[in-house]
């Protein structure tokens, strides 16, 4: 263990060298999750660009070290026990946004919703209001096809770039692509670049009333408050998670700091210093009770990464 830990140390100081973005040892994952939850990632990256991106790919894929890419942790459970994978986190570059007239905007992957959506708003162009309140970025809305109230991402985009190695970059179009669900289906070692939306030329001040609406929703709903990962479980087909939780007794139940929220009972929330281990015990619950007892199979929502307890 000691001499693998020398030579990811060598690595990580030759790819200082290679890329101009930065790279971070032994990150702390609490720091990068909204769930504030997580052990220690022995190598984090941080490219700036495309050509950063494809460096550090190959970088890795040459040594033989597993890679995976990191957004704002919006959406992810990290184990107590840390991760093993480099991971390649996209937040602190690719933030280009550009309009292309006719309601066509293009945003890459590291641009937070939030930020696309004011952006969106002032230029007078609607569709996106459904994102306002997701804590997430592009690529991984694209990823997770975000969407609340009806709506879903996968509604506005129209082509969604891609890096994948060794091939290179490159784009599929809407129809192309395999949205379903809360899900994007990527190819192997396919990495989301950045996306095209179509939207519709509208009144800001109508938009804006949307946004806030939207978010008021937010407020009086979901947990916001309170450290997260969002919705846990996926809706059954006709039926909501939140309710068949609530049915089930749960919500409010703990495990250390980790309680299914009173608020929403789709909502795992950390109330201070929660664990990996205590949330997995609560999704096990809902799960274990949800098909004793009503005979529904939920699936998660939110990803789970790291190693292994034990």
């Amino acid at each position: 263990m000691k001499d693998k830990g020398k030579d990811l140390e060598k690595f990580a100081r030759k790819m200082s060298k290679e890329i101009s973005g930065r790279v971070e040892e032994r990150a702390l994952m609490k720091r990068y999750t909204s769930f504030r939850i997580g052990g220690i990632c022995e190598l984090m990256v941080f490219p700036k660009n495309r050509e950063d991106l494809a460096l550090v790919v190959e970088m890795c894929e040459n040594q033989g070290l597993a890679w995976k890419i990191l957004g704002r942790g919006s959406n992810l459970l990290v184990s107590d026990q840390g991760v093993d994978e480099v991971l390649i986190n996209l937040q602190e570059g690719f933030k280009g946004v550009e309009s292309g007239g006719k309601g066509l905007v293009k945003a890459e992957a590291g641009v937070r919703l939030a930020h696309l959506v004011k952006l969106c708003q002032d230029e007078g162009l609607s569709g996106l209001e459904f994102c306002a309140g997701i804590p997430g970025t592009v690529g991984g809305g694209l990823k997770m096809n975000a969407g609340a109230e009806g709506s879903e991402i996968k509604k506005v985009v129209t082509r969604v770039e891609f890096h994948r190695y060794p091939e290179g970059v490159y784009s599929r179009r809407q129809k192309e692509l395999r949205f379903e669900y809360r899900s994007l289906e990527l190819r192997e070692r396919e990495i989301i670049l950045g996306a095209e939306f179509e939207l519709r030329e509208s009144d800001p001040r109508e938009i804006r009333a949307r946004i806030l609406e939207y978010l008021r929703s937010r407020r009086q709903t979901q947990p916001i408050q309170w450290p997260s990962a969002g919705s846990v479980f996926k809706n059954p087909p006709g039926k909501y998670a939140g309710k068949i939780i609530e049915e089930l007794g749960l919500k409010g139940h703990r495990s250390g700091d980790a309680q299914i929220s009173e608020l929403h009972a789709n909502f795992i929330i950390n109330r201070g210093r929660a664990k990996a281990t205590q949330v997995l015990e609560l999704i096990e619950l809902i799960r274990e009770k949800a098909l004793r007892e009503k005979g529904i199979r939920l699936e998660t929502e939110i990803e789970v990464i790291g190693r292994e307890n034990g």
